[in-house]
């Protein structure tokens, strides 16, 4: 006579364990679709927005300089010291997009095409902040009339 012992459960036959085994390759199936499901919807959720460098945005494939600052070079900086400011104000930019709603307001294009925007993080002036910070000066064109930008490797320009 065999004898059970209590706490152990019976073998299961091989069709419980097909079963069992079926049930779980379904419901991992299932899982896996509604993971894919939601990182596909968040990323429908919105447009790409990419810092270019501390003035400058990408929204999708349109390129968006922000109105009312003036930040330093990275890519054709004039000296060390503008590159490693342009870097500090670029990698600020990035942080300062990924923490809220991104609002664009576009005012025309400039001369090189790129899209004249003013920016906004969940309401708040992205130019007021990073020349706050001390990444950016301010740097406004009124009547299209643009004064000369700061010369960042040793005084105004």
């Amino acid at each position: 006579m065999l004898m059970r012992t209590p706490g152990y459960p019976r073998p299961r036959s091989g069709p419980e364990r097909f079963r069992r085994y079926a049930a779980i390759i379904l419901g991992g199936i299932i899982a896996l679709y509604f993971v894919i499901f939601a990182a596909l919807s968040a990323g429908a959720a919105g447009p790409l927005i990419v810092a270019v460098d501390g003035d400058t945005i990408h929204v999708d494939d349109e390129r968006i300089r922000i109105v009312g600052l003036d930040a330093p070079e990275t890519y054709q900086a004039r000296c060390d010291s503008e590159r490693q400011r342009g870097h500090a104000a670029t990698a600020y930019l990035r942080r300062l997009l990924a923490s809220g709603t991104v609002t664009v307001r576009r005012q025309g294009r400039d001369r090189y095409g790129r899209t004249l925007a003013r920016v906004y993080i969940d309401g708040r002036d992205v130019a007021a902040i990073m020349i706050r910070a001390g990444h950016a000066v301010p740097y406004d064109c009124p009547r299209g009339r643009c004064p000369r930008r700061i010369d960042w490797c040793g005084g105004r320009s």
